[in-house]
């Protein structure tokens, strides 16, 4: 199954303008259908709106609301524009302006009064894509007025404050419930804070993106050097999950070895390894401080131990695994940086979460191969980066490119919107919940991707599976309310999921 790809603002702009060089230099028809779009989304969530408030910019996003409310006007809906300022003479915004008031349409310049009846929808056309920085007078009062209307608010592209790529929003921003993207979807609604504010996202490819595997699509990208960008979601990896011949046993399974667990620490491990138990891995160990070793015998005694002190026994279980999953609980002590430098020159897939990533960052350690699979949060990334984690945060998907350039293997960066970067393309991951908002959520992951490895996937495949897998079952774990989730209650659903049933 192959996830919706997902396209930067200046990756869209270079469609458009390819589109108007083919119809004289002009995108004015696209302006129609992105109108045409907004009412169609609109009339799905709200058959008969009573009232509809209509805020404009100067920008193309004013024009498809120009559009929008000409559309309505004539489908006899009440309306009210509100415009912030008058587009530039000669451009599309212009002409879908001009149109509308020719169709009969009056304009207001100022903000409603505030005993005016409340709209029910309010579409919000103030800006586009490009926004870089927090929004100036007058445009943060008329935002926050959207917010103050507790409207139904629909959003042409992105809501207005939001940063269209990165995710990010520097000051005031639209609440929305509905975000309507035009050409194709973009990636600051699906990751770091766009997902607080984007609500329901959908598409209007316009009839030029193609679903955003055009020759179009693809030449925009080349010409801007940027990754292929998709979104995942479970449904889209189910082809790819783990599947067993009925004459399997436990050897076939694969064999997970999580190192990690020090003193104080032992839980961490512990969930990494009854995450990758439940993800199918036929046999697992877990290489610990012996102080944990009671701890994790009586919690789930199917976990086999080794005392990660015993030189000997700790080198047969590197040898032995298919898999090793290193840092959770790991510490940062000097037997901490030892057992990480062994686990870089075992030759087996890694997967490093945690402390490991920490003494990496702060020695400066070489990752080898190609088969590792890091998953940073952002301090994390930060450490790997020598950079701030406000700068991490600021672009996401720039930044986990940058960790896969530097350390290479696959990167996954978590977060809301979880990004995994192999160096050839870019995967939001569109699961999660702020259930997750938790301690040893991140182990949980680290064995679940663990399991994936050693059951045969290739590395990528095995850590997209496991980020939707994971944040799937956060979501569903959330059910029964987002807050006290604890990381274990996602092991029942990380079964049910990794088997294909429902849940």
């Amino acid at each position: 199954m192959l996830a919706m790809p997902v396209l930067s603002s200046k990756a869209v702009r270079r469609l458009e303008q390819e589109y108007a060089a083919a119809h004289g230099g002009h995108c004015y028809a696209l302006m129609e259908l992105a109108g045409a779009g907004l009412v169609r989304q609109l009339l799905r969530v709200r058959a008969q709106p009573r009232l509809v408030w209509i805020f404009v910019g100067k920008g193309n996003n004013g024009g498809d609301g120009y559009v929008a409310a000409r559309l309505l006007r004539e489908q006899g809906i009440a309306h009210r524009v509100f415009a912030l300022g008058s587009p530039h003479p000669g451009t599309e915004a212009a002409e879908a302006c001009r149109r509308y008031q020719e169709a009969g349409g009056y304009i207001e310049t100022d903000l409603p009064e505030e005993q005016a009846p409340h709209p029910d929808v309010i579409i919000d056309a103030l800006l586009g894509t490009g926004i870089t920085a927090a929004p100036r007078p007058p445009l943060d009062e008329w935002i926050l007025c959207i917010n103050r209307t507790h409207a139904f608010t629909l959003a042409v592209d992105v809501p207005s404050g939001l940063n269209a790529d990165s995710g990010a929003v520097p000051g005031d921003c639209v609440t929305a419930q509905l975000s309507v993207c035009m050409l194709a979807l973009k990636p600051g609604l699906f990751t770091g804070e766009g997902v607080d504010y984007c609500g329901e996202v959908v598409l209007e490819d316009l009839g030029l993106a193609g679903g955003g595997s055009s020759a179009a699509v693809s030449a925009a990208r080349s010409a801007l050097n940027e990754l292929p960008t998709w979104q995942r979601t479970y449904e889209d990896m189910l082809d790819d999950l783990p599947q067993r011949l009925p004459s399997s046993h436990k050897g076939d399974a694969g064999k997970v070895l999580i190192v990690g667990g020090a003193k104080g620490f032992g839980g961490a491990a512990c969930m990494a390894a009854q995450a990758a138990l439940r993800a199918g891995a036929g046999l697992i160990k877990v290489a610990l401080d012996p102080c944990n070793i009671a701890a994790l015998n009586a919690a789930c005694p199917e976990i086999m131990t080794v005392d990660f002190s015993d030189e000997t026994a700790f080198a047969q279980a590197l040898s032995w695994a298919d898999c090793v999953a290193l840092g959770p609980g790991l510490g940062r002590s000097a037997q901490a940086q030892t057992l990480t430098e062994r686990c870089l020159s075992c030759a087996r897939p890694l997967v490093i979460d945690a402390d490991a990533l920490n003494i990496i960052a702060v020695s400066k350690l070489t990752v080898p191969g190609h088969d590792h699979i890091l998953t940073p949060h952002p301090g994390e990334a930060a450490r790997l980066l020598n950079c701030s984690v406000s700068a991490v945060n600021a672009d996401r998907l720039g930044s986990a490119r940058a960790l896969q350039q530097r350390w290479g293997g696959i990167v996954l960066l978590k977060g809301a919107g979880s990004i995994v970067c192999d160096g050839r393309r870019l995967d939001i991951i569109r699961e999660g919940s702020p259930a997750m908002a938790s301690g040893g959520m991140g182990d949980v992951l680290t064995g679940l991707c663990a399991a994936y490895v050693a059951q045969g996937l290739a590395p990528k495949l095995a850590l997209l599976a496991a980020a939707c897998v994971h944040g799937r079952a956060g979501a569903l774990a959330g059910r029964d309310g987002i807050i006290g989730t604890k990381a274990t209650d996602l092991l029942p659903f990380i079964r049910r999921l990794t088997n294909r049933l429902p849940c």
